[in-house]
């Protein structure tokens, strides 16, 4: 209140003294921000060993409310245009955004801890035929946002989003995994349908939490087209909107789709994976920003490749084995 009773007082006098008050302050206040975040840092990670999880989570949603008031009263300060306004304007917005992160990384870590043993039962065979860890997923989410109740509006979209972003990757890692691998038609047609169900549950769930980011309610209905599309040439173009839409997917993502379908002639493989080629090689095009990466934080362990073996064939080679020495009899001259 005292700063913003200068900003107010100084334009009376001439509108330079304002302008230069502003700047002035606008470096003030970049300090102390800076101050802020490195007290902030060691708090939060040392809170201290008797501290339950319910007052660590108090105490970052009282940090993390700080931040509006300070965004406004940097972007007031800006506004005033002095020419060398911009870079103490970014330091400050850095500054915020980093307690933001650190405080979000407190609220958020007991949900993720709490959720890894739910997705961890994702996309294998007793998935198919229930839907409780799916729905226990739903149920701690709903529970976790219940809290975030005392959050102000800014912050809470923040939160919400990176939420809705982590909980889209975890579900999707299990897939790109290949736990599953389809045998059939009718297994597939399965596996999609438990995917497009889930997928307009988490859409439904995150319009009601108020997400801000609705670009991940496409991810998984486009990997579940891959599994659902028989013409190597719509195949194609599904992983070119695919690309288009999230282009941080690789090579190895869309080949771990095609083997959870099941896909084992090469030549249609290669023909769909050549469409990824090209971005696979720019490497020297610039990263997405961190709310807006998703496959580039999946790591696919390996490429599970369909051996180039005729059935036939593997049937002679299994029956070609090294022949295993005879164990010496006592007494035996050798």
């Amino acid at each position: 209140q005292l700063l913003r009773a200068h900003v107010d007082r100084a334009p009376q006098i001439t509108p330079e003294f304002g302008m230069e008050m502003a700047h002035s302050l606008l470096g003030v206040l970049v300090t102390f921000l800076h101050s802020f975040q490195r007290k902030v840092e060691r708090f939060l990670e040392a809170p201290g060993e008797a501290t339950p999880p319910d007052g660590a989570t108090g105490r970052a949603i009282a940090l993390v409310n700080c931040c509006p008031p300070f965004r406004t009263f940097v972007e007031r300060l800006a506004q005033f245009g002095h020419p060398e306004s911009e870079e103490p304007r970014r330091q400050a917005h850095a500054a915020l955004d980093k307690v933001t992160r650190l405080c979000n990384h407190v609220l958020t870590q007991r949900l993720f801890e709490d959720l890894k043993p739910y997705f961890n039962k994702l996309m294998k065979r007793k998935w198919l035929t229930s839907s409780d860890a799916f729905d226990a997923i739903v149920m701690h989410i709903t529970s976790f946002t219940q809290k975030l109740r005392p959050l102000r509006p800014e912050p809470y979209q923040v939160l919400v989003s990176e939420v809705h972003r982590r909980v889209l990757i975890e579900y999707v890692r299990p897939l790109l995994q290949v736990r599953l691998v389809c045998t059939s038609a009718k297994m597939r047609a399965r596996v999609a349908a438990r995917l497009g169900d889930e997928a307009r549950q988490l859409r439904e769930l995150f319009s009601r939490l108020d997400s801000t980011s609705p670009w991940l309610d496409s991810v998984v209905p486009r990997l579940r087209e891959l599994l659902v599309l028989e013409d190597t040439a719509a195949l194609q173009m599904e992983v070119g909107v695919l690309v288009r839409d999230f282009p941080d997917v690789r090579r190895k993502h869309v080949a771990a789709v095609l083997d959870v379908r099941g896909l084992r002639g090469q030549a249609a493989r290669q023909e769909i994976l050549g469409v990824v080629q090209d971005l696979e090689q720019s490497e020297a095009e610039p990263g997405l920003p961190r709310q807006r990466a998703f496959f580039s934080e999946l790591a696919v362990t390996r490429e599970v490749r369909c051996l180039p073996f005729h059935l036939p064939r593997l049937a002679r080679l299994s029956r070609l084995r090294l022949r295993r020495p005879h164990p010496q009899r006592p007494g035996q001259v050798r």
